[in-house]
């Protein structure tokens, strides 16, 4: 299987211009980071009490909020070899919680992903009565700004393809 976390380290290669080509050739290093830091936080060597399917499943389900089928297609390759259960497998592709602690930390990413002005400490209070240490939490946090920050960089990538097309 080819690395799934090489969506940004590939870039140039797969880009139809050549001025977009140059400027990420120069970028490379940055673009290697960006895939790296996907990598530790969806598979990181300590998971805490968010196992890796479900970090995916998460990444997969702020990819697709953010219209990057892109970048939801890198995490859906990785995520076909983890066997979710079908809860998890459900948050992929946009279902509510099946439970407390999985309606606490949908919502939290959802809203930061969505309507960030609207994250307030009550969801951090959620997540704590749901049952996360603060450690999950952080984590979480990373996931989630992470994966938004990955989204957002390939849309302005394709933007300026489109615009250089």
């Amino acid at each position: 299987m080819s690395n799934p976390f090489s969506t940004f380290g590939s870039l140039s290669a797969q880009s139809r211009s050549g001025e977009v080509q140059a400027a990420l050739a120069e970028r490379a290093k940055i673009m290697q980071l960006c895939d790296a830091s996907g990598q530790a936080v969806v598979t990181p060597a300590a998971c805490g009490n968010l196992p890796h399917a479900q970090r995916c499943a998460i990444a997969i389900r702020i990819a697709r909020a953010n219209g990057s089928e892109e970048l939801a297609t890198t995490y859906a390759t990785l995520f076909a070899t983890m066997q979710p259960t079908p809860e998890v497998a459900a948050i992929a592709d946009g279902a509510g919680g099946a439970d407390a602690r999985g309606a606490a930390i949908l919502s939290y990413v959802d809203t930061v992903t969505l309507t960030p002005a609207k994250a307030s400490r009550a969801h951090i209070d959620a997540l704590l009565g749901a049952g996360l240490t603060d450690s999950d939490v952080v984590s979480l946090a990373e996931l989630v700004a992470c994966i938004n920050f990955q989204a957002r960089v390939l849309a302005g990538v394709r933007l300026v393809e489109e615009t250089f097309a």
